[in-house]
């Protein structure tokens, strides 16, 4: 087995670390290896534990990995991955009711080891997810599964409780909580002696039914894959990619100029330094990422709905798309992506209008003091914004936001948190609410269901907001089989939102890639750029 390969290491001073990187970057890439970089290490690399990150670390790798039900192209049209055709009611797959679903497995797909992947697996998977032994982070929609039968080695039929609309796409698919069919063989024993949560399977998978291999993992250094020759679309053209971890974003561009990384998604900021990069290609790309502010809703001021509301109309969110994203990520005022049949364009949340935002603050008794800024007797004077340094974007948009309220005479106190530290379960930032104010971009599912993050105790419910009309309303959306009741039901939600201010939504991300020219096949989804890393081609 080939040890990773690592880039050269130069001690030298802070002051020269990015000259130093470009001095000691190799000339290029290795043939027949594609080098890219993540964040920041996954927190695994099981999917049952998966848990949703600001650049979809786990994700990224996981999907080199493991091959879910229904994926979605380029283009966003749904394709079928691990099964032969997309369950709908046309084909008999799909009862009218919604209740019942049978999933017909595409045949031919092994595991690495060559075990068929089989509707066992799938029942097991099933297994895992809903024991209560093993930590999954939510079990939103396969909670609602009252039994799971498989007639047959490529056949699982789900009987639901009740219909479930966002299903079809979002079992063992991508999704706010995305889960993947894992192998039974490997696992089931592991699962005898307790939780998986322990298994040695979580850091180094064995065995994979996606395009690539594991081969190692050094962590806060690099990951390595090599090709699956089993995979079922064919032996992937690329025979390894070297994962290296790259935090800083800044380095990640110098790593992308100097030949040392192969592609990289790069900040609407970053385009401009690239320019007379001949060996460049760029590529654009709506995403399902929708960027916001999310308020605590649990702690002062911003459980006060005028406060939140006077924050709103003192962020000038149409300058921040302008002049921080320059244009490239478009305004939004809802949870729904703007490519989403659900979207929305008539919800407004409340625009920019400092007066109004004064005299709502007045109000609220946040009423300025001698040195112009805000108080109120008995509540803290600042309010906290945490941000995470590993978004270019991010961390300026903490900035405008900063001297934005400042004007209003509300002092923010920023604070920057690791990616990592950010999203992490339980005691993470967002889940444990420590923070008043927090950058936060949320990856939505192919299915526009929202009730992950705006249900009352949900799991990216990170502004511990509760509306029992809302939660209704997820409700209906959830019940209904059709497109147009489902569109109207998320609009009402969004106008109660807009209107309560839980979240200050900023935009919906079109992220722009740059590659190089010698890579082809390249295409990033909405959901992970890695989706379809088994086409990959390099000339």
């Amino acid at each position: 087995m080939r040890p990773p390969q690592r880039a050269p290491r130069c001690l030298l001073g802070l002051g020269l670390l990015l000259l130093a990187l470009v001095a000691c970057a190799r000339p290029g890439t290795t043939p027949g290896t594609v080098r890219f970089a993540l964040a920041a290490d996954p927190s695994g690399l099981n999917p049952l534990f998966l848990y949703p990150d600001a650049a979809s670390v786990q994700l990224q790798a996981e999907r080199l990995l493991f091959e879910p039900f229904v994926d979605l192209d380029a283009r966003g049209r749904p394709q079928p991955a691990l099964l032969a055709r997309i369950p709908t009611v046309a084909n008999g797959d799909l009862s009218a009711d919604g209740r019942t679903i049978v999933y017909r497995l595409r045949p031919g797909v092994r595991w690495s080891d060559g075990v068929p992947v089989t509707s066992a697996d799938v029942l097991f998977t099933l297994h895992a997810i809903l024991n209560p032994a093993n930590p999954v982070r939510s079990l939103e929609g396969y909670d609602l599964i009252d039994r799971a039968t498989a007639p047959n080695a490529r056949t699982v039929v789900l009987h639901l409780r009740r219909a479930w609309a966002p299903a079809v796409m979002s079992y063992f698919s991508y999704g706010t909580s995305p889960q993947f069919v894992l192998p039974a063989h490997v696992l089931q024993p592991q699962e005898r002696a307790g939780s998986l949560a322990r298994a040695p399977f979580n850091g180094a998978p064995t065995v994979s039914d996606g395009p690539y291999r594991f081969v190692s993992w050094h962590r806060g250094d690099a990951l390595r894959f090599v090709a699956n020759p089993r995979y079922w679309r064919g032996p992937p053209a690329i025979a390894a990619l070297d994962v290296p971890i790259v935090p800083n974003p800044s380095t990640n561009l110098v790593l992308l100029q100097s030949g040392e990384l192969d592609w990289n998604l790069i900040a609407p900021t970053q385009r401009a330094a690239l320019r007379g990069a001949t060996d460049l290609v760029y590529t654009k790309v709506p995403t399902a990422v929708v960027a916001g502010l999310a308020f605590n809703t649990a702690r002062a001021p911003l459980n006060d709905v005028r406060v939140r509301r006077a924050i709103a109309m003192s962020v000038d969110r149409d300058t921040i798309s302008r002049k921080i994203t320059l244009g490239a990520y478009p305004v939004t005022n809802m949870l729904q992506p703007q490519f989403s049949w659900a979207y929305d364009p008539s919800v407004r949340e409340p625009g920019y209008d400092p007066r109004a935002a004064d005299a709502l603050l007045d109000a609220a008794g946040w009423r300025r003091g001698a040195p112009g800024m805000r108080a109120r007797p008995g509540r803290p004077r600042r309010v906290g914004y945490v941000q995470f340094p590993e978004s270019t974007t991010g961390v300026r948009v903490a900035a405008v936001v900063q001297e934005e309220l400042h004007e209003r005479g509300i002092e923010v106190a920023v604070e920057s948190v690791s990616n990592a530290q950010l999203f992490l379960p339980q005691s993470g930032t967002l889940a444990s609410g420590r923070f008043d104010m927090a950058y936060v971009p949320w990856t939505m599912g192919a299915d526009p269901d929202d009730s992950a993050v705006l249900r009352c105790g949900a799991p990216s419910n990170y502004m511990r907001w509760c509306d029992r009309n809302v939660d209704a309303l997820e409700s209906r959306a959830l019940a209904a089989t059709t497109q147009a009741a489902r569109k109207a039901l998320y609009g009402r939600i969004a106008r109660i939102v807009a209107a309560r201010v839980p979240i200050l939504y900023l935009f919906n991300a079109d992220y722009m890639y740059a590659y190089r020219n010698s890579l082809h096949g390249f295409a990033p989804n909405a959901f992970v750029p890695t989706w379809n890393a088994g086409g990959w081609t390099q000339r």
